[in-house]
């Protein structure tokens, strides 16, 4: 992969470009980062991925950063806010850690941020949830679960009648950070959903062992009579998956 940057010597760190033909191409970040490249995946498809990010160092020497990455073709999208970088040393030096950090974790992509997945997402629908009202009594709305933490993600084999299925069940921590209306803390709250026999293949376990932020949670109804279940993650878990009934069985402070 490439970064084309260009620098201001005036602004230092800060007046760090896209090229003239960057600059061309629209890009789909949603923030407005001092630093954005585009660097190329290499794979099969080489596809380009849009890059923004911050950079900061701290009193301490310490630095944090936030980035974005942005997979304009699948609509795939990655973000984190502020994060402390493992890295000491000048802010040049830890500029290029960062690019090639951020260029890593594109190559770490699961192959789903390359397909049609992103653009054919359906639209959420609490109807699709029972006791979708437990959630909406405590934030006042259905969230979208921007920014929540997945905690739990437990499998069962069950019989039924003689014929075997899979459960799962789902335990995210969520703060309601994501409605618009929101001013303030919210306490977060533990939800548990109980999803009765999964089945589909879009359950991806690279990332299982890290820590897992969700950038939405979908529930939708398919024309089969299933619920469709749909977690985008900002990172870790990737799942898409297919029940026969999604339920909310806890909400705990």
């Amino acid at each position: 992969m490439s970064a084309d940057t260009a620098s201001d010597p005036k602004r230092g760190i800060e007046g760090l470009m896209t090229s003239s033909t960057e600059r061309e191409i629209k890009m789909q970040l949603q923030s407005n980062y001092a630093k954005t490249f585009r660097c190329v995946r290499q794979n099969e498809r080489r596809l380009p991925y849009d890059i923004g990010y911050h950079l900061i160092q701290r009193d301490d020497g310490t630095f944090i950063y936030g980035f974005e990455i942005v997979q304009e073709k699948g609509n795939g999208r990655l973000a984190s806010g502020a994060t402390t970088l493992d890295f000491r040393g000048s802010l040049e030096e830890a500029e290029r850690y960062l690019v090639n950090k951020l260029e890593l974790i594109v190559e770490g992509l699961p192959e789903s941020w390359e397909s049609d997945r992103y653009k054919n997402r359906k639209e959420t629908d609490e109807s699709a949830v029972k006791h979708a009202w437990l959630i909406r009594s405590i934030f006042g709305y259905w969230p979208n679960f921007h920014d929540a933490e997945v905690l739990e993600v437990t499998l069962r084999r069950v019989n039924a009648n003689g014929a075997w299925h899979t459960d799962m069940e789902l335990v995210i921590r969520h703060s309601g950070q994501d409605n618009p209306a929101w001013n303030g803390h919210h306490a977060p709250c533990r939800i548990t959903f109980f999803l009765e026999e999964v089945e589909g293949s879009g359950f991806t376990t690279e990332n299982v062992s890290d820590p897992s932020w969700i950038y939405d949670l979908r529930f939708s109804h398919c024309d089969d009579g299933r619920i469709q279940v749909d977690l985008n993650p900002s990172t870790g878990l990737d799942i898409l998956l297919y029940c026969r009934a999604a339920t909310v069985t806890r909400i705990e402070p």
